[in-house]
């Protein structure tokens, strides 16, 4: 099983999280939960989802 990696728009290749099992998005927050339970919160918005490599791209405001 492959799980999403979040990365940060002007971060590079380098995920900010790893494992994510499900977001929440409400407005310009970007709840983000993995696997183990981690929880992160994102200031900002997705700016793309890329399912066959399991990528979801964050930017911030």
């Amino acid at each position: 099983m492959c799980l999403a990696k979040a990365y940060e728009a002007t971060k590079g290749d380098e995920p900010i999280l790893e494992d994510i099992a499900y977001m929440i998005i409400d407005g310009e927050r970007v709840e983000i939960v993995t696997l183990f339970g981690e929880r992160r919160v994102f200031e900002g918005k997705v700016r793309q989802v890329d399912f066959v490599k399991s990528k979801v791209q964050l930017e911030k405001d």
